[in-house]
């Protein structure tokens, strides 16, 4: 009877054993994957102990054009700023034309701040009540600030302060200020098209009027101040602008293809602005892209990306989470169509995490040990994105922090 005992606790033990210590890939995903599905929303509790006491959560998405991404973001920046302490919201759109329209907060409702700072493909339904909530919040002691970095415009509003300003001074440069500035995409055009001659003209008229108005705020500065009402902010904000204006085209006709690189460097330089000096004492939260802000690895050959400069000044203070989807439609907003997804290739990693049946999994990639159930991970996996021409190859523990991967992902919905 002893031996009977004794057998039958060593199997026991054996079984415990065995279901602590997962023997397949997916026997290791499904113990490791979390869920953040809920029948009312959302459980943020693991992205919570994930993160942990760190300063930096750059949160990407594979495609700007889902739906599904826009409203899970929305509700994690709140719970990001409710439950952990993060104050300041910087969205991949203008640097002048978000920080310049938040600087107007009290003049806006919370859709035109943002119909007022972003590009069109984040004005959706979906983050309505995200703006709604900045709005909110911003009349309390402790406000979600909201911050732009990029070095293009994403709406009118920086152009929109700047001419009334520059009007007494040059009303010529004021009155063609937009003409002026879509020089920009005029030279990106002609860089595509091979017309190196009116990719010097569009260039040289865009570096030159970033030129001209930021001599003219030096200038006068004391009287623009004055009648503009202008905090330092305001104005640094102003001359910062059009200081990256300058550099963002500033290059020749054989590098006019390098802007890509140029931009996330930039980009990058203006994130270290608004953490370091802007805003020293503060916890951010960055909306972009997932190429934008993945830490290494970058997927597209020697470029380095925004999210490249960012880990190498800040560390273990920068935690970045890569957003995918299984399946579902997508929008793709140069041709304003729907373009349907299947991730269901083997090697997919959204396939990977779909098949652990959870409707939202994250898998936090920090501190993952490797192994044979592991192995996976530090190799080459494919993903879907969109923006990215489609299918991309990247090695997960060296790309992000942590995973996040939809089971079903939605178009935005426009127009309401």
């Amino acid at each position: 009877m002893r031996s009977i005992h004794i057998s039958l606790l060593t199997f026991l033990v054996f079984c415990a054993a065995c279901a602590q210590n997962p023997k397949t890939e997916s026997e290791w995903l499904n113990k490791n994957t979390r869920e953040l599905a809920t029948e009312k929303g959302y459980d943020f509790s693991a992205l919570k102990e994930a993160i942990g006491d760190k300063r930096i959560v750059a949160i990407g998405e594979s495609t700007h054009g889902l739906g599904t991404y826009y409203a899970f973001k929305s509700e994690l920046v709140q719970f990001l700023y409710t439950e952990m302490d993060f104050d300041i919201l910087a969205m991949e759109g203008g640097l002048g034309d978000i920080m310049l329209a938040y600087q107007d907060i009290d003049s806006l409702s919370g859709l035109e701040l943002r119909n007022n700072s972003l590009f069109g493909n984040f004005r959706a339904k979906e983050t309505n009540e995200l703006f709604t909530y900045i709005k909110e919040v911003s009349k309390t002691d402790r406000p979600l600030v909201y911050a732009g970095y990029d070095t293009q415009t994403s709406s009118g509003y920086f152009s929109h302060r700047l001419k009334k300003i520059l009007r007494p001074y040059d009303q010529t440069l004021a009155d063609s200020l937009d003409q002026r500035l879509y020089s920009y995409q005029k030279s990106y055009g002609a860089g595509y098209a091979g017309d190196s001659i009116a990719y010097v003209k569009h260039r040289d008229i865009f570096v030159n009027t970033a030129k001209m108005a930021k001599k003219i705020l030096e200038r006068h500065k004391t009287e623009i101040v004055s009648k503009h009402r202008l905090s330092n902010l305001e104005l640094d904000i102003m001359n910062r602008t059009l200081s990256m204006f300058a550099r963002s085209v500033d290059r020749p006709f054989s590098e006019w293809n390098n802007g890509i690189a140029l931009r996330d460097k930039l980009m990058a330089e203006n994130l270290n602005w608004l953490i370091k000096d802007v805003y020293p004492e503060k916890k951010f939260i960055i909306w972009a892209h997932n190429a934008h802000v993945e830490k290494a690895n970058n997927i597209a050959g020697n470029i380095k990306f925004m999210g490249h400069f960012l880990k190498e000044e800040f560390g273990e203070n920068y935690y970045t989470l890569g957003l995918f989807a299984h399946r579902g439609e997508a929008y793709q907003f140069w041709t304003q169509k729907n373009i349907p997804f299947d991730n269901s290739g083997m090697n997919h990693i959204e396939k990977k995490l779909a098949d652990t049946g959870r409707q939202i999994a994250f898998l936090n990639l920090q501190d993952i040990n490797r192994s044979e159930v592991t192995e996976v991970l530090f190799k080459t996996v494919t993903a879907y994105e969109l923006e990215n021409g489609g299918i991309i190859e990247f090695i997960p523990t060296d790309r992000f922090d942590g995973i996040i991967s939809f089971k079903e992902g939605t178009p935005p919905i426009y127009n309401e």
